[in-house]
């Protein structure tokens, strides 16, 4: 998620955007309001959970259990305050267990490998044991002020964005460092590893970097401020803006409004992509559930 110190600025930045790109955009571009009836070419709306999360900014699918984890910040995004839980939430909406880890602040993005779910928490990283449902190890920073998503690569390193010091961070070998910090972090927050680069979506652009040489390239530009990043496939990333905002930008790196629930003051955090059902989860944010839609492919 982005720091919500600023939402107004952010929300006026992101539509102000939006306008003045329309004019360049192709006139096939679909926008979708939020009701549970509408359907776009790309996605279906499915189901949404109750009420009962609080804050929830990020949504994670562990396909081994068959289940989604939801990250509640329940309270300030940046307060060290101890409301902050993790949920468990079943593929059909349904909340199975509300509270299911508590203990921590204000958690946002989370990575799973190997049966633990990393999360990020302020200036702390977060392991719990998915099988014994609790924290096991924290890894605290003292420099860090806004960690932010995480994603994994195959061999277990944790990459982790602080959206306030412009700096990317690596646990690697139980160690937790510094991997890379550059002027070109604007604001850095979703992760995505593709190949042998990590994704890094910052405030008007996602950046490729070579994960060996740290070579840092534009991948798609003109973006607009990013929160998640997700691949769907084929060449195609999904992502969102947290105000209400979620794009789809194929191998031609064009890029597709499909879904926006910014007018109804609804928001689109760090959003999770499940493969194995072809379905987006959003997590709304102050409206305090998750959204469930079917994506429909080409």
């Amino acid at each position: 998620m982005k720091k919500i110190k600023i939402p107004v600025i952010l929300i006026i930045s992101v539509i102000l955007g939006f306008f003045n790109n329309a004019c360049s955009e192709p006139k096939t571009k679909t926008v979708l309001t939020y009701t549970n009836t509408e359907y776009s070419d790309t996605l279906k709306f499915l189901w949404e959970t109750s009420a009962d999360l609080k804050t929830p900014e990020s949504v994670k699918f562990d396909s081994v259990n068959n289940i989604l984890y939801i990250s509640n910040i329940n309270g300030n995004p940046a307060a060290k305050d101890g409301n902050g839980f993790i949920s468990k939430v079943s593929l059909d909406g349904k909340i199975i267990e509300k509270e299911w880890v508590k203990g921590l602040n204000a958690p946002k993005g989370m990575g799973i490998y190997k049966g633990i779910l990393f999360v990020t928490d302020i200036d702390e990283l977060a392991e719990i044991s998915i099988a014994e449902g609790k924290i096991i190890k924290t890894y605290k920073v003292a420099d860090a002020k806004f960690l932010n998503d995480i994603d994994v690569d195959e061999t277990g390193n944790v990459y982790v964005s602080d959206t306030e010091t412009g700096k990317i961070w690596v646990l690697k070998n139980k160690t937790f460092n510094v991997w890379l910090q550059s002027p070109e972090f604007v604001s850095p927050n979703g992760l995505f590893v593709y190949k042998q680069n990590l994704l890094v979506g910052t405030k008007n652009k996602i950046l490729s970097v070579d994960i060996k040489t740290k070579n840092i390239k534009t991948y798609i530009d003109h973006t607009g401020s990013i929160d998640g990043l997700e691949s769907i496939g084929n060449n195609q990333f999904i992502f969102s803006d947290w105000s209400g905002h979620i794009y789809i930008s194929n191998y031609a790196r064009d890029i597709k409004l499909v879904l926006n629930t910014a007018k109804d003051t609804v928001q689109a955090a760090d959003i999770e992509y499940c493969a194995e059902k072809d379905m987006i989860l959003v997590p709304t944010f102050y409206h305090n559930t998750v959204s469930a839609y079917k994506l429909i492919k080409k």
